[in-house]
């Protein structure tokens, strides 16, 4: 770690923590079985867009057959922007964050617990530090992009359950740095029972790797819950390329638009370029984000989803 007093001072810094960290090689025992299984993730990932590309032959021979409009081939498009206001620290000046989050996808439902889908996923964040002195000047990084493949899966199992499972790799890198230093993947996977109709509530986990450190392991609670005939509570799976899931509240508007809020917590490591105040290290940023947005619905074309947040 670069400076030691970064992570007793700015835990106090409203809920936000930007860390720095020397770039440490991990030796082969750790690394091999980290990127092996990232190699796993990769060939699933694969394996799914050649499944779907399958579905989509086979779909285009039965073009002229009737569908129902909310099973069979979908796609949808994410875009949003979110802003985090100057936050002081406690050891001088402040920082700010802009982020920029696109995400596109395509999948096949065959019903509403069974379904495969491909999504790929870019953000860019901007950090302004206002830090002439101390620990962060000059500023630790700028410019960070975020770039994602994952290919959810929901399969049931009988009647009452189901299994959802997550298959991710991206990379996390500042301007101009290693993107083949930048990779990390993982799964997120659960199962959900059937209380009632209307509710569903189980458990789950997370397995994902990061950069120069161990991986991190940690659970999650998988709902989806009608509230009522315009309400729906669920767990959702980040808007654009964020990580990790969070809760949705969802309001069914009319037939084609619902109204949406969501929070969630969040944490990455991204990798240092060459030029910076630690070559080729690793950052770190820790946050909570709450966000709003709106989603039309367009039929047989899929939906568009737009937000905003903080």
């Amino acid at each position: 770690m670069v400076n030691d007093t970064l992570n007793s001072e700015e835990n106090r810094d409203h809920g936000r923590t930007p860390e720095v960290y020397e770039n440490h090689p991990k030796g082969p025992k750790i690394i091999g079985p980290l990127t092996d299984g990232i190699k796993l993730i990769g060939r699933v990932l694969i394996c799914c867009s050649l499944w779907i590309v399958g579905q989509m032959l086979a779909e285009d021979e039965n073009a002229n057959m009737p569908r129902s409009l909310q099973n069979g081939w979908y796609q949808s498009f994410e875009t949003g922007a979110l802003h985090q206001f100057e936050t002081d620290m406690d050891s001088a000046g402040g920082f700010g964050v802009s982020r920029f989050l696109a995400r596109a996808s395509i999948g096949y439902r065959k019903d509403f617990l069974n379904s495969t889908s491909l999504s790929f996923g870019y953000a860019h964040t901007s950090y302004q530090f206002n830090a002439s002195t101390g620990p962060w000047a000059p500023e630790p990084w700028g410019g960070v992009h975020t770039m994602s493949l994952s290919a959810p899966i929901r399969r049931s199992l009988g009647s009452d359950w189901m299994l959802l499972a997550i298959p991710s790799i991206r990379t996390i890198s500042e301007d101009n740095a290693d993107l083949g230093q930048s990779m990390v993947g993982g799964i997120i996977t659960g199962i959900s029972y059937q209380v009632r109709p209307g509710l569903s509530i189980g458990p789950g986990f997370g397995v994902l790797t990061q950069l120069e450190d161990s991986v991190n392991v940690f659970p999650i609670v998988l709902v989806d819950w009608a509230m009522s005939e315009k309400f729906k509570l669920q767990t959702g799976r980040g808007f654009g390329a964020s990580q990790g899931p969070g809760l949705v509240l969802t309001y069914a508007l009319s037939d084609s638009w619902n109204l949406m809020i969501g929070g969630r917590m969040e944490r990455f490591r991204l990798r240092l370029n060459s030029n910076g105040r630690v070559p080729n290290g690793v950052g770190q940023d820790r946050k909570a984000s709450v966000s709003v947005g709106a989603q039309y619905a367009m039929g047989k074309l899929g939906f568009i989803t737009l937000y905003t947040g903080i």
